[in-house]
């Protein structure tokens, strides 16, 4: 029929089950062809021919609805989820999209599985969940996370970017409560991702939160709480063991033995003191279980939603504290939240706002460094040390310069860094004709940091500060982003479909710090603990300031003919103030699929049930440097750029030396990808399947070079040049199969799996290879370069000698390459062949990286109850434990070792891969070499959780429509070989330029707790 006089205008929202909001819904006027779709929110407005016709909702993945409307002018409409669906819509860069056009690999994480884990940080949710997705994280109380999508680009920068309602941002992830969370997606390929241009070389997670969607007021409470953990602790030499190894190393090196505590007699005996004032008793303390304890870890959510025919608003409240298992160490958070929008003007306009605010409190502490990290100095410390002398102080062993690590851990306690950060954005959206709106959308990103690091004086054995100092450090981070988007919605003939976004995009962005710093405070009381309470002749001040801002020009095409034949096309242009010569970059990507199920040839009705090829290429880019680099820099210090010009005696004039090479020639570092993909389904699509295989290609690597000290200067290292290329290719399946819903008893079983293999393909014109900068080395890794980064190799492999084995006797030692070498010592492979053991025949002994990762859900429900257990692995990646170098060799011999030593090679114990005991090592069996090298495979039982909903007669009675308890371990069960505190080794820095150029390098790292909580879900 003919629709001639519409009379009355139908709006209202579109929800699922959870109140999500479904973007893209069918509204049609049954029997009409009269119809629209819902919006970003799931708001609707048509307009009927009178008031008693039906509606029909439908919406992919759905049970299709009818809805009578009976006069009423606002309808608030659920749908229920249809297991034997395949899509839903998803949210891929400025737009909505329904999952069965997508042409990219796009990943969805359900929120409602993950966000009970009792972690801070939505990334460290989505460990295991998506296919091509790693989780590398510290460890720590609200740590450093980052998450790497489909394996390492490039030397520098390798953090996705996150857009939060529209709102880019790379950091502070763990100031966003998970809570609020209502979808989040993944953005994989460049097809994809290539429409936020040169911020989406790494890949893309779109995070949309939550609105609110009904009539009725819903108010909802949820809270975890519960005890953490720390497993698998290492078994260190105690008192007498230390001492009788210790007696070993001189029987193996022909010394007589001679001890300042052990004594000198045919054995080690303890003394009641260690000290010639006996002030420090003996003991006999395993330091590691000193400085760990379980520690609490809670979460309290409070959320009201509410919706109307013209307006819609969610608020809540969120506060998390997690205690670390380390003591002294501990991360809390309160959020609040504001999401509102109002529709005016007969619906013609939108607008809206996003807003969230944070406070955060932290006190952290080094971990994985060989200086300074508490953990490994409670390794090294020997257990005849007690942990208080007589007076009750903190003291610690005579003999070497550990720190008391319990010590370290309580004199760091109050050194607190406080984090505010408002995030948010204001939107407007209106509708200029039926099939196209305007968006305009402005976002902001403000993070204060203030730090406080106060040393205070300490005297212990051999260990000390006499004066303390406080520094005191401020930061200011300022982003915000403008954009302004057309987007065109037009269907010819129920056939050709098109959707045509263009848009601008300005983004500023602006870091200040400042510091100061000043020594010999009169106490060491926390209330003296200000600037002027020092030495005013000590009080030194720094300050920096950066800006950088990037304009963009982009658009997109979708075009869907039939429902059978997809097309995507993006086009993006950027230019950054970061770059001179090479201002502006452009980033295509085009895609292609064909839903093969949907031709008349296919039989729907048989096993398979769905199929679709999916194909995309792409170009993203990179400007990922420290702002400046195309412009030279200059820096004054007293030290060596001051000058007496006028050939004065006795005064100078400031100077200036150069700090900083200019590059005016550096260009975009640029990755191109291609993906190629497959749906299919079974069963009517109760069994489905996602495979795809990419190819991640990146040129013009970004990279910091070291050049001579007659190019560089006094207070220059290098320039920042356009050198290399790097590669990624990979393999991903992701499986699920879902029960049928309606019955008592219902499943689902998830898998997901991945290959990456990533290498290096050159490094410009003489260079091979590239490590970490030596700088830090010493405190890092006690000067030992265990990790390089070579052309043909993964990023930051591990480099060393590789040990043939152990000499059983002297007369095989002679014989070798090693003239200083006796029996039960190393065995070095001579590659080069040249009669020598020496740097020249190290070689590549072992990757970070997996083979193939993995994860498996399985969820279950029956009547009230619900059951879910997720497992989590990685598979053939190695982990360089350099936690060895102290604790596995005696000439290091004041400090504590592990329990392996007491399996090291003698004339009796042959069968060991652990080298003899010995003071000198003459044959320098502590050298970095494949022993150090160990096996990091894991399966990690990383959920288990069971739940009961109390039925609704009992919910009533405190005026809820729901009421769910849970209890839930986390990280549960470790399968591993590996003997050290945990198999995720991360980064040893999370910040620094070179941070890629070291993984897996376990140097005593902040290890993930086990955690068993309690929780609740209320509905109001």
């Amino acid at each position: 029929m003919e629709l001639q006089n519409l009379q009355l205008q139908v709006s209202g929202v579109i929800t699922d089950e959870n109140g999500t909001p479904l973007p893209g819904a069918s509204i049609i006027e049954k029997g009409t062809t009269n119809g629209t779709t819902s919006d970003f929110d799931g708001i609707f407005a048509i307009d009927v021919s009178n008031s008693d016709v039906i509606l029909v909702i439908s919406y992919i993945g759905f049970t299709t609805k009818e809805v009578a409307v009976q006069g009423q002018t606002s309808i608030s409409i659920t749908l229920k989820e249809n297991a034997s669906a395949l899509d839903e819509v998803v949210i891929t860069g400025y737009t909505a999209e329904r999952k069965s056009d997508l042409t990219g690999a796009v990943a969805i994480v359900e929120m409602g599985e993950v966000v009970s884990q009792p972690v801070a940080s939505v990334d460290n949710m989505l460990q295991g969940r998506v296919s091509g997705v790693e989780l590398i994280s510290s460890g720590s109380p609200g740590g450093a996370s980052t998450l790497r999508i489909r394996g390492y680009s490039t030397i520098r920068n390798n953090d996705p970017l996150y857009v939060i309602d529209g709102v880019p941002t790379t950091t502070d992830i763990n100031l966003i409560n998970p809570n609020d969370i209502a979808s989040l997606q993944v953005l994989k390929d460049a097809s994809s991702s290539s429409i936020y241009g040169s911020r989406a070389a790494n890949g893309v997670v779109i995070i949309t939160t939550k609105k609110g969607t009904s009539d009725k007021a819903k108010i909802s409470f949820n809270m975890h709480a519960g005890i953490q953990n720390t497993r698998n602790l290492p078994n260190n030499l105690n008192a007498q063991e230390y001492g009788d190894i210790y007696w070993e190393g001189f029987n193996n090196d022909g010394i007589a033995p001679s001890h300042s505590i052990y004594g000198n007699g045919a054995v080690a005996v303890i003394p009641a003191f260690l000290d010639a004032e006996n002030t420090i008793p003996s003991a006999n303390t395993d330091w590691v279980e000193e400085i760990f304890n379980p520690a609490l870890i809670q979460s309290y959510n409070l959320s009201f939603a509410k919706g109307g025919e013209n307006s819609h608003s969610f608020f809540s409240l969120g506060y998390f504290d997690q205690e670390g298992t380390l003591k002294n160490t501990d991360f809390s958070r309160i959020t609040a939240r504001l999401n509102s929008d109002y529709k005016l003007f007969d619906d013609k306009v939108i607008v809206g706002e996003n807003l969230t605010v944070a406070y955060a409190s932290s006190v952290g502490t080094d971990t994985n460094s060989l200086l300074g990290n508490a953990v490994y100095d409670a390794y090294r410390i020997p257990s005849i040390a007690p942990v208080y002398d007589i007076n009750g102080d903190y003291t610690g062993y005579p003999l070497s310069d550990v720190q008391n690590p319990l010590g370290n851990l309580e004199r760091n306690k109050d050194n607190n860094v406080d984090n505010v950060r408002v995030f948010g954005n204001l939107f407007t959206e209106i509708k200029l004709f039926d099939d196209l709106k305007f968006k305009t959308n402005f976002g902001i990103n403000y993070t204060s940091i203030k730090g406080t690091t106060f040393n205070p004086t300490f005297k212990e054995p051999n260990a000390q500060r006499v004066i303390n100092d406080l520094e005191v450090r401020d930061e200011l981070k300022f982003d915000w982003v403008w954009s302004n988007t057309l987007n065109y919605t037009k269907t010819l003939n129920e056939k050709h479909k098109f959707n045509v976004l263009l848009g601008i995009e300005s983004i500023e962005n602006l870091y200040q710090v400042t510091t100061a710093s000043i020594d010999d405070l009169p106490t060491n009381e926390i209330n003296v603990r200000v600037l002027n309470a020092g030495d005013q002749g000590t009080q030194t001040n720094t300050g920096d300031k950066i800006e950088f801002s990037l304009f963009s020009y982009f658009g997109k095409l979708n075009y869907v003919y039939d429902d059978k034949y997809l097309f995507s096309a993006t086009l993006r242009r950027d230019g950054t103030s970061k770059l001179l010569n090479n201002r502006w970059g452009t980033f295509p990507a085009l895609s292609v699929g064909w839903k093969v199920s949907e031709e008349d040839f296919f039989n729907k009705e048989g096993v398979l049930s769905n199929l679709k090829f999916r194909a995309g290429w792409g170009i993203t880019g990179n400007q990922d440097i420290p702002a400046y680099q195309t412009v030279s820099g200059f820096s004054s210090n007293p030290n060596y750029s001051n000058y007496a010009i006028d050939g004065s005696q006795s005064s100078t004039q400031t100077g200036f030396t150069l700090s900083r090479i200019a590059n005016p020639d550096l260009k975009w570092e640029t990755t191109t990808q291609t993906n190629v993909g497959l749906d299919f389904g079974f069963l009517d699509n109760s069994i489905n399947f996602t495979v795809d295989y990419f190819v991640k290609k990146t040129d013009d690597l970004l990279l910091f070079k070291t050049l001579p000290a007659d190019q560089s200067g006094i207070t220059n290292r290098g320039q920042w040049q356009n050198v290399g290329e790097m590669e990624n290719k990979g393999f991903e399946l992701a499986a699920d199969f879902q029960s049928d819903r309606t019955k008592d008893f219902n499943y689902n079983v998830g898998v997901n799996f991945s290959v990456i293999d990533n290498k290096l393909l050159s490094l410009g014109e003489g260079i091979d290879f590239i490590e970490t900068d030596p700088g830090v080395l010493h405190s890092t890794n006690f000067d030992q370069s265990t990790s390089r980064t070579g052309i043909g190799q993964p990023i930051a492999s591990f480099y060393g000698h590789v040990v043939e084995g152990i000499f059983q006797t002297d007369t095989e030692a002679t014989s070798s390459f090693q003239p200083t070498a006796v029996a039960g010592d190393y065995k070095f492979k001579d590659l080069n062949e040249d009669g020598v053991i020496n740097d020249a025949d190290r070689t590549y002994i072992g990757s970070p990286h997996a083979d193939f990762t993995y994860g498996v859900n399985f969820s279950a429900a029956y009547k009230a109850f619900d059951f879910t257990m997720f497992f989590q692995g990685s598979q053939g990646n190695d982990i360089y434990d350099l936690s060895r170098y102290y604790s596995d060799f005696f000439n290091l011999a004041n400090y504590n070792k592990s329990g392996r030593i007491l399996n090291a090679w003698t004339p009796e114990n042959t069968n060991t891969d652990l080298a003899r005991v010995s003071l000198n090592d003459p044959n320098n069996n502590i050298r970095p070499s494949s022993f150090y090298v160990q096996d990091g495979s894991y399966l990690r039982l990383k959920t288990l959780q069971v739940g009961f909903t109390f039925p609704e007669s009992i919910a009533q009675k405190i005026k809820a429509s729901q009421v769910r308890v849970y209890l839930e371990a986390y990280n549960l069960l470790t399968i591993t070989g590996y003997d050290g505190l945990d198999p995720e080794i991360g980064l040893q820095n999370y910040d620094s330029d070179g941070r890629n150029l070291d993984i897996g390098v376990d140097r005593g790292i902040y290890p993930t707790s086990q955690t068993f909580t309690f929780g609740v879900n209320l509905n109001f």
